[in-house]
């Protein structure tokens, strides 16, 4: 799906401002811990939900990345989590745990050549655990998410397509998306800095890279929404590699400048009513039993709500996967999808 959003539609509108509409009902903390890994101080910040306290319950995770020069801590703590405040009083969400990492700067999300910015290292192997093992998240790949604007952008796909395993949905807010060759020309400091100046090493940590050499893995199912703001052109071909990809892809030409502010007004809310609706799916859609295979146990699941026409909520997992095609009902489209990878007997991931 792809649609734009005009410029002066959204100042009509009064949607340049920042995000948030009022003061946070849950609460943002800032954190650090040591790495387990790297022994150095791991900073982050996180937003926890209201009723987080008094209640048992487990919650998805959302991790944000921020951009080039910011920090863990930054506008995006308070734009991010209002945005999803907003879509839960609309019930187009539950509440989220939602995690910002930080990223040294300019990383581009990378473990930088010299060792002194292990920013890949921190989310995923330090950050990842260490927020599961200290609150009570739903650890599991259908309920952890990542997104990023800019420089987050970049680093929020590498770690989609890197990781699928880790993170089940990606958004990029205006993704600084660059190849090796525009990060050479726009950015020479960090293509020496963060990548010694080495194509190669750039790969390991581009989302370029990934998205191709994990194509089996994220071919057919895995989610990704983009929401462009002023970096269009390199949107545009982001785009057209993963619709190459046949990936179910949501995109949007917001009209914003390059500002969380605008990009989150303009989107946030159905960012997070998209995320809700994925929150708990596999991302092989007819694995219904979540083995990772296609076979005989899928197929009595999905007969199941098949005969019934929707979704039947206390036999079914979460938001109803025989859904296949995410309309709300369960039909002859749906079969139709449920018996081609039933024919194969094997999950894309």
């Amino acid at each position: 799906m792809s649609h734009i959003r005009s410029i002066a539609s959204l100042a009509a509108s009064g949607l340049l401002g920042c995000a948030a509409l009022g003061a946070l009902q849950g609460r943002v903390e800032s954190r650090t811990f040591t790495g387990p890994i790297t022994g150095k101080t791991v900073r982050y910040s996180i937003y926890l939900p209201p009723g987080y306290d008094a209640s048992a319950a487990r919650y998805p995770v959302i991790y944000h990345l921020h951009g080039i020069g910011g920090t863990h801590n930054g506008q995006q703590i308070s734009t991010v989590p209002q945005s999803f405040e907003n879509a839960a009083a609309q019930n187009l969400i539950g509440p989220v745990i939602i995690v910002f990492p930080d990223g040294y700067s300019d990383s581009f999300w990378a473990d930088s050549i010299g060792g002194d910015k292990p920013a890949e290292t921190d989310v995923v192997r330090q950050l990842v655990p260490h927020v599961d093992a200290t609150f009570r998240t739903i650890a599991d790949v259908r309920s952890r998410v990542m997104q990023g604007f800019s420089m987050g952008g970049f680093g929020a796909t590498k770690f989609s397509f890197k990781y699928p395993d880790i993170f089940g949905m990606c958004l990029a807010y205006d993704g600084a998306l660059l190849t090796w060759d525009n990060l050479v020309a726009f950015h020479p400091q960090q293509a020496q800095s963060i990548f010694g100046n080495s194509r190669a090493y750039f790969d390991q940590f581009s989302p370029w890279f990934w998205m191709n050499e994990h194509r089996a893995a994220i071919d057919r199912g895995y989610p990704v929404r983009m929401l462009a703001g002023s970096l269009v052109p390199g949107n545009r071909r982001f785009r057209d590699g993963l619709l190459a990809l046949n990936l179910p892809i949501d995109y949007t030409e917001t009209g914003c400048p390059h500002t969380v502010g605008c990009l989150f007004t303009a989107e946030g809310v159905d960012s997070a009513a998209w995320i809700g609706a994925r929150l708990g799916r596999t991302n092989c859609p007819p694995d219904l039993s979540s083995d990772r295979l296609v076979d005989d146990a899928d197929f009595v699941l999905f007969a199941r709500a098949y005969e019934l026409l929707s979704c039947d909520a206390t036999a079914m997992a979460l938001n109803c996967p025989a859904d296949q095609n995410g309309d709300g009902i369960v039909d002859d489209t749906d079969f139709a999808l449920f018996a081609q990878a039933y024919n194969e007997l094997i999950c894309p991931l």
